[in-house]
């Protein structure tokens, strides 16, 4: 039971991880979007470059299933949505147990 619910709560980590990430994503491409941040301002570019390398393969999956409505991509909103199912899921298994 121990080692269940030590798993559970590196799951847990692991998401809320990928959500700051995701977040971290949204910000840092709307600084780069309005010229806030310019391509060549160093650490926050190289910042949102990896994360760009990261997210976007996970993204285009995602696009594929998920064409944007009236230009709006809802990408973003789908992965931050499996997320939180993935949680719940979690948490209705763990209390069956």
């Amino acid at each position: 039971m121990f080692i269940l619910r030590a798993l559970i709560e590196i799951l847990y980590e692991v998401i809320s991880g990928v959500e700051y990430l995701l977040m971290g994503y949204i910000m840092l491409g709307w600084f780069v979007f309005f010229g806030v941040i310019k391509n060549n301002d160093g650490f926050l570019f190289r910042v949102y470059v990896f994360l760009v390398s990261k997210i976007e393969p996970l993204l285009s999956k995602i696009r594929r299933v998920l064409p944007p409505v009236m230009g709006l991509d809802l990408s973003i909103l789908a992965i931050f949505l499996i997320l939180h199912l993935v949680v719940a899921l979690i948490n209705a298994f763990y209390t069956l147990l």
